[in-house]
Parts: structure tokens; C-alpha cells; sequence
């Protein structure tokens, strides 16, 4: 084997670092035209790296020419006709996500709750008996997938809408990417601050200019709204992302004023989380109140059943549906037509209330246990936002001191910073407690609280 005697650094990437020295060794002539460089597995164990570092710089190599790959055989050191300094073309990125044995986050869900054998009975179903689903699909969803949405919607959240308003789409981010291409050439957008940063990025990925607006105790303040010269608002009065504030009647009927009173101003509702109330009536979906189709509804399955299930909606105003079809009505469908015609099942069939019954109660006394441990703590916390939702905000003067512990002992944590866009606080955690069983939050209290 070779003499690798290189040493590495933590400020470029390993794989870089390898790249870099072997490319110099051949260059330099301390490796030989022909020479055969040791293997992938020993090199990794030689330098005790990973096998995946080695190969990536391997394969930079023979991209770059400093060595030729001989199938069954390795790698050999190849003749450079020219000493110029080459470096690699392309940077594959390293990916780094810390590993938790907690998750406490604002995006985690609990997957023994999912229905798996029901879920798996009604596809055999599907598959059994549609072998006619084999061939593409409606753009906007199958109908019988956007019949039952529209049923649904009506029944459980006061949504007035026909089935051919209805657009099923793998997940609410592709959805919003194409509704923007469809609004007012030119359009202001109206986020909240604290917000959703994806969607913020999808407005700012348009070229449009974006406007943080303030939430008090009601949702959005329209005054600031009013004065900020948007068209366009983003808003998520079910369980505002992330504070939990579930915007009253009185600020909804502001905001539609608003939407009413100028051309061209539309209002985006994200029905965040809306399944999920536990003390108080459901407040029914802005879009049912509105009168003069201002308001475009949106929402998703992937909350309620599982992150991996990319099936959400939109209902367009009949005004955004012609252009919106006559834009992309050629285009494929995004969702699968046997997972569309599963959930239509799981629809129908009474399963999705079941489910959403079921996990309201789980949930419910998740969200009891965590309160009560944060009460009982030495600890001084500020609880809101637990009314509905999966996650609540939880104010205290050692946001940050919990913080630093959570990640040093293995606990996924959301914290308010990370979804300011202006005006940063950094007094509040937001707890997801989906997850929160008994183990989890025994572990909660020992590490966070006492």
C-alpha cells in the first residue's frame, strides 16, 4: 500500500481532501503512471474513513483523468499530459443530520397511530380490482379522489366547492409553486411573522416581493396588512404556524373586507392542522365565508395520515380555475392513481374520520401530560397555542439554556427563532407531542426540566 501520510482538516470536505492529495501525489510522480491504488475498503480502513468518502474521491479522479477504472480488477494511476492544477467540477453534497433519540419537533408524528393494516387492505383492494389505474390519470386528480374531497370538505369544514375547483397534487409546496404562476402578474405577498419558511421561500423563488406582517393574540393584523401594499396573503387560521393562535371570526371577516376592497387580492388559506381541536368548536374554513371567491384553500393528507403519503389539495376560485387548467391541463398527474383511489376508499368508507377520532384522543392525552409536566416543573412556562394542533409554544427565560441541553442529549426540539423572518425572539420552544409517549417525556424531564 501506498504511504498515505495526509492529515485532515474540518474546513473543506473529506472527500475533497482525498481528492486533492492523490491528484498531487501523480502529479508530483510519487505515483507512478500504472500504478494500482489500493482499494476502496482498504484505503477507508487505512485512513479510517467511510468506504463512500474514498469512492467519491475515486470517482472524481477518473472523471478528471488521474485514474483509469479496470472492471474486476481497480484503480491505476494514468499519465497526465499536462501538470495544470485541476480541480473536480462538480460538489456532491454531504448531507449531515444529527441523530436524535427523542423527537419532540413540530414535524413529528406518531406512525404506530397509522391505520397500516387497513391501509394495506384497501390497496390490495384498489389493485385487485382496477387494473385499469394503470393508465395515466387526470392532471387535477381522478374524480372520484376530488368527489370525495369536495364531500368531505363540506361536512367537516364548511368548504363550498364542485369537484373540477378540487387540484390533487404531491404535496402543498408543488401545489403553491404552480398557483403562483397564475396570480396577478406582479403580485405582493403577505406572510406571517413568525411563518412557514418554505413558504416564504416558494414567494421568494417567483421574484416577488415578500411582506412580513405581525400576529397578535386574533392572527393576523390587518392594519399591517393594509398598509404593506400586498395583493396576495398567506395565512393559516386553523393553528397558525407556528404559534398555535386560531384566528377568531371577527379578524377573518377583517381579512375578507380586505380581500373585497381592491382588485386582484386574493387570501391563500393553509388549513394547518384543523383536524385536530380539542376544547373549542371548530372555527369552519375561511373559504365557506367567503362571497366573492377570494379565497384559495389548501391542505393535506400528509399531516394527518403520514409525512410520506404526498397527497394534498387546493380548491381554486372559479375565476383562478380556467387559467389554471389552461396552463397545465396537458401535464401529468403528480399522485399516484392507485394511492388516489386508496384514500378516496379511506374516504368513503368512514376510515379517515376514524382515524382522525383516534388519534384527536392519543394526542389529547399527550398534550394533557406535557402540560402538566411543564406545570409541575421548576421552570417557570408561559403555555399557548395547545387549543388545537400537534405542537404548542411553551415562553421562558431559558429557551436558550434548554436549547444547548436538548441537543446535547439526543432531544429534537422546534424553538420560535427559527421562524421569525424579522424581528427575532428567541423566548419560546415549540413542542410537538406527538411522539410524546411515557418514555419520551420521563426523558423530557430529566434532561430538560429538573
Amino acid at each position: 500500500m501506498f504511504n498515505f501520510t495526509m492529515t485532515f482538516n474540518k474546513s473543506e470536505k473529506l472527500y475533497i481532501q482525498l481528492y486533492n492529495y492523490i491528484a498531487a501525489e501523480i502529479r508530483s510522480g510519487r505515483i507512478a503512471e500504472g500504478e494500482r491504488m489500493p482499494s476502496k475498503k482498504a484505503l477507508a480502513s487505512h485512513l479510517r474513513l467511510s468506504v463512500n468518502t474514498v469512492e467519491t474521491a475515486y470517482s472524481i479522479l477518473v472523471q478528471e483523468g488521474f485514474l483509469k477504472s479496470v472492471p474486476r480488477s481497480g484503480y491505476y494511476a494514468r499519465r497526465l499530459q499536462s501538470k495544470t492544477q485541476i480541480s473536480p467540477r462538480f460538489n456532491i453534497p454531504e448531507k449531515h443530520t444529527p441523530e436524535f433519540d427523542y423527537d419532540f419537533s413540530i414535524s413529528a408524528q406518531d406512525p404506530d397511530a397509522f391505520p397500516s393494516q387497513t391501509w394495506i387492505k384497501l390497496s390490495k383492494e384498489v389493485m385487485y380490482e382496477n387494473p385499469s389505474l394503470l393508465r395515466a390519470g387526470e392532471f387535477s386528480g381522478d374524480i372520484e379522489l376530488r368527489c370525495a374531497i369536495a364531500k368531505y370538505l363540506y361536512e367537516f369544514r364548511g368548504v363550498s366547492c364542485e369537484p373540477n375547483q378540487i387540484v390533487v397534487g404531491a404535496g402543498m409546496e408543488y401545489l403553491l409553486m404552480l398557483l403562483t404562476r397564475i396570480l396577478p402578474e406582479g403580485s405582493i405577498y403577505a406572510v406571517e411573522n413568525p411563518g412557514y419558511r418554505k413558504t416564504h421561500d416558494i414567494f421568494a423563488n417567483t421574484g416577488g416581493r415578500i411582506e412580513y406582517i405581525g400576529l397578535d393574540n386574533e392572527g393576523m393584523i390587518t392594519e399591517e396588512l393594509s398598509y404593506s401594499g400586498a395583493n396576495i396573503a398567506y395565512i393559516t387560521p386553523s393553528h397558525q404556524f407556528p404559534t398555535g393562535i386560531i384566528m377568531s371570526a371577527d379578524r377573518r371577516y377583517k381579512l375578507l373586507e380586505w380581500a373585497y376592497s381592491a382588485k386582484n387580492r386574493y387570501i391563500i388559506e393553509d388549513d394547518y392542522n384543523n383536524e385536530f381541536n380539542y376544547s373549542i368548536k371548530p372555527v369552519p374554513a375561511m373559504q365557506g365565508m367567503d362571497l366573492h371567491e377570494r379565497v384559495i384553500y389548501m391542505s393535506t393528507f400528509s399531516r394527518t395520515l403520514a409525512p410520506s403519503i404526498r397527497i394534498a389539495y387546493m380548491v381554486l376560485p372559479s375565476s383562478l380555475a380556467e387559467p389554471f387548467f389552461t396552463l397545465y391541463g396537458r401535464f401529468s398527474p403528480t399522485v399516484p392513481r392507485f394511492e388516489q383511489h386508496t384514500l378516496e376508499r379511506f374516504i368513503t368508507g368512514g376510515w379517515l374520520e376514524r382515524h382522525l377520532n383516534r388519534t384527536r384522543l392519543l394526542y389529547r392525552k399527550r398534550r394533557d401530560a406535557l402540560i402538566e409536566l411543564l406545570n409541575s416543573s421548576n421552570i417557570d412556562f408561559e403555555i399557548s397555542g395547545e387549543k388545537s394542533g400537534i405542537q404548542l409554544l411553551a415562553k421562558t427565560n431559558a429557551a436558550a439554556e434548554i436549547r444547548k441541553r436538548a441537543f446535547e442529549n439526543r432531544i429534537k426540539l422546534s424553538y420560535i427563532s427559527d421562524f421569525y423572518f424579522t424581528d427575532k425572539q428567541d423566548n419560546a420552544l415549540i413542542i410537538g407531542y406527538a411522539r410524546a409517549d411515557e418514555a419520551a417525556l420521563k426523558r423530557f424531564n430529566e434532561i430538560l426540566i429538573k
